[in-house]
């Protein structure tokens, strides 16, 4: 085995072999949602489908306490100026004991029973590896070998969506197939990652206050918005969980899915174009800059509206396809939460633009105001109106988002 982890550390790649890997990877992790929830429903059935549905929509909340925005903040620090047993201590000894106390605390929130709470934190435990795995590939990228980070994804991930399908069609049980799991992605992250790792950084557990303090100022901006992005998602969710049976749960979280991918989707085209949106900002005049951003604008509105044809016309018959469930009572639901991945689209985009013109902080307000109307129509519209409430809730939240970045980004520009 050395000889292999010798291999892979000085294997050179090109740029274009690093982002190919990690972009498998990343695929593979954002499919992951999508097929559990298919193995979960059709093996299962529909209620503990919605049982594991506000399981893994918690677990994503707890899993940004995990993360707390450090990636982006550890592959910029280029000189080092934090070790990496600084990023470890930080999450040792406050994020991820945050994320499972946090994990009981918003269960109770919820009102689960004794078994829903159990499958909450063993999934919640599960997610301890991806915040090792975020911690491991930052690193991975540091040091110029991103193509780790797409074969570790790509292993880990593919291995434990297997542990999983088997383990249910063998025991039936969604507790024994979290456990086995858990156990797989623990392994793989100790003799793939963590030798890897152990064989370019010194591994020390140390705790240096003065540094993790820097280092949560440092990354709080980061991951309060991406705390709130998720919460804002969950927010529906949680009103369902409150209102109606695990059945409901289910049938939201299918005809979310789509919406999360559309935005997914989006972000392949857009991405690679992000570095010549910055060298805009910073090389070539306002006019031009502001001139990309209303092409970028233009194009992703009519990509919306290509997307939303096809789901108008093909959305529900795939998923019933898929998941096996009638959908044609929830179609117009459907459809809002599509309009709403459009928006979402947006929103990646212009934050992103709010990133490069170092406008960051006001983000966070923008989150909050979303975060906040969202939560004070929940509970009206999800009443009255079920599912289609809680979809139009989702709406509101993510076109206000829009909207705000719109007015912020016009006065910003004019200002500047």
């Amino acid at each position: 085995m050395n000889n292999v982890y010798a291999y892979l550390l000085n294997k050179k790649v090109s740029l274009k072999e690093n982002t190919l890997w990690y972009t498998m990877g990343t695929m593979c992790s954002s499919a992951t949602s999508f097929l559990l929830m298919i193995y979960v429903t059709r093996i299962l059935g529909v209620d503990e489908a919605g049982v594991f549905s506000i399981s893994y929509s918690v677990g994503q909340l707890m899993l940004s306490i995990g993360w707390f925005g450090t990636r982006q903040f550890q592959v910029s620090d280029i000189n080092e100026e934090f070790k990496f047993s600084d990023y470890l201590s930080l999450k040792l000894f406050m994020t991820i004991i945050i994320m499972m106390v946090g994990c009981l605390i918003y269960s109770v929130f919820l009102h689960f029973n004794t078994y829903k709470m159990l499958v909450t934190f063993l999934y919640c435990l599960f997610l301890i590896c991806d915040v090792f795995a975020d911690l491991f590939s930052a690193r991975f990228q540091q040091v110029d070998k991103l193509f780790l980070s797409g074969m570790s994804y790509i292993i880990r991930i593919l291995g434990y969506n297997l542990v999983i399908l088997f383990s249910l069609l063998c025991f039936k049980n969604l507790i024994v197939a979290i456990v086995l799991a858990m156990i797989y992605s623990a392994l793989e992250l100790t003799f793939f990652d963590l030798q890897l790792i152990k064989r370019i950084s010194q591994i020390k557990i140390e705790f240096h206050m003065d540094k993790i303090i820097q280092l949560i100022k440092n990354c709080f901006p980061l991951f309060i918005s991406s705390f709130l992005t998720t919460f804002i998602v969950n927010v529906p969710k949680n009103a369902i969980e409150l209102n109606f049976d695990s059945s409901v749960q289910t049938y939201y979280n299918i005809i979310f899915m789509p919406s999360y991918i559309i935005n997914l989707f989006c972000m392949f085209i857009f991405v690679p174009l992000y570095t010549s949106i910055a060298n805009t900002w910073l090389n070539s005049t306002k006019d031009k800059f502001i001139n990309t951003v209303v092409k970028l604008m233009i194009f992703d509105v009519l990509l919306s509206l290509v997307v939303f044809a096809g789901c108008y016309f093909l959305g529900i018959p795939l998923l019933e396809l898929v998941y096996g469930v009638d959908l044609h009572s929830v179609k117009s639901s459907f459809l809002v939460l599509i309009v709403a991945g459009c928006f979402t689209s947006m929103n990646s985009i212009l934050s992103y633009i709010f990133t490069v013109i170092r406008r960051q902080k006001f983000m966070i307000y923008i989150y909050v105001v979303a975060m906040v109307l969202a939560q004070v129509m929940v509970k009206t519209l999800t009443l009255n109106y079920g599912i289609f409430g809680a979809s139009l809730d989702y709406l509101i939240g993510i076109a206000s988002i829009t909207v705000m970045f719109m007015l912020g980004l016009v006065l910003v520009l004019r200002k500047d």
